[in-house]
């Protein structure tokens, strides 16, 4: 019998007593992860109608990034539903030798896309900032730090192997190649160096915001919304978390199921944050129409809706006096305070 016809039983060796076989989590994993990239879809198609349909603005580098981040994604979609298809979520003993090594070159196309389409997020997140703060050292450094980690990231994965294709082939023959480092180690390592990305992305602003002229309780409200991204730290997390269970671990398929999902939910996550702070206004201007709502309280927030403005208007003229207008009695509630908004945040930490 050809090895590839074989079942891994021959390689692993006789499952572990009282483990069942015939136990799958490949419909729930699939599931979920067509769930939240069918919202992720959706969030990416409310903000460009919203931004190029209802708002009649022009689609800025942010916008395009993140629209291209659907392509991507798709591609993550199908992988996870063809690895569940081969592997992923099932206990390795029951699967054949042919559909391990067609399971691994699923793994590793996976990690190849899951790197770009993060990059594209990452990117489109600081081209949001740009378009709020202008170009700044602090913008160009993140960009530079996130382009050379997820470009150096997928270099180190092409060249994990000698050659590429003893990657997925090593099940077969062990003497067909060879391993350059330990791909576990490279998975926590970059998992790590995303968190820390991440974060950098997120805390970005926080000192513009809180050196403006305002009510600590409308700071603490900008910020809220520029900081919703720290979910997918907390995704992140959990991710390295799934992770772990990699380590010397025989049953690599069971445990690339949790893997494989999170590992989609962290992107999908990223581009619903990176999104909501655009539609966020479109939808709070219908609720406040709608008149079955008590709109009063709406109506009179005191939290300004900056990107809702800097998405609408275009400016005409930036000769406004800053100083008699840094502490309106609501903050934002005029078109014309865009060109404060824009003014006060450049020039919060000494930026024009």
């Amino acid at each position: 019998m050809d090895i590839a016809e074989m079942n891994m039983t021959s390689i692993f060796g006789p499952p572990p007593a009282g483990l069942d076989l015939a136990e799958s989590r490949t419909f729930q994993d699939t599931a979920v992860v067509m769930a939240i990239c069918v919202l992720a879809v959706f969030t990416i198609i409310s903000r460009l109608v919203v931004r190029g349909y209802i708002q009649g603005a022009r689609l800025e580098a942010d916008d395009w990034l993140i629209g291209t981040s659907s392509i991507p994604l798709i591609a993550l979609l199908t992988a996870s539903i063809l690895g569940g298809t081969y592997g992923f979520g099932l206990h390795g003993w029951r699967i054949t030798v042919e559909n391990m090594v067609t399971m691994k070159k699923i793994l590793f196309a996976y990690l190849i896309v899951y790197l770009f389409e993060l990059l594209l997020i990452k990117v489109s997140i600081l081209m949001f900032y740009r378009r709020i703060f202008g170009m700044n050292w602090m913008i160009w450094t993140t960009l530079l730090v996130s382009y050379g980690w997820s470009i150096g990231s997928m270099i180190a994965a092409l060249c994990a192997c000698e050659p590429i294709s003893y990657f997925w082939r090593e099940i077969i023959d062990t003497t067909s190649g060879s391993n350059r480092y330990n791909f576990y180690y490279y998975y926590v390592g970059n998992a790590a160096a995303n968190v820390v990305t991440d974060v950098l992305i997120l805390l970005f602003p926080v000192p513009v915001v809180w050196s403006l002229q305002m009510r600590t309780s409308q700071k603490i409200g900008v910020c809220g919304i520029l900081l919703l991204g720290g979910f997918i730290c907390v995704v992140s997390g959990i991710r390295i978390h799934y992770i772990t269970y990699l380590h010397n671990n025989i049953d690599i398929t069971w445990t690339l199921g949790d893997v494989a999902v999170w590992s989609t939910i962290e992107p999908c996550i990223g581009i619903i944050c990176a999104c909501l702070p655009v539609i966020q206004p479109f939808v709070r201007s219908l609720v406040k129409k709608m008149p079955s709502l008590p709109t009063q309280h709406i109506g009179t927030s005191r939290m300004p809706s900056v990107i809702q403005r800097i998405s609408l208007h275009k400016p005409e003229s930036r000769n406004y006096d800053i100083e008699s207008r840094t502490s309106p009695t609501r903050f934002g509630d005029s078109e014309e305070d865009l060109d404060t908004w824009i003014l006060l945040l450049r020039s919060g930490l000494g930026w024009r």
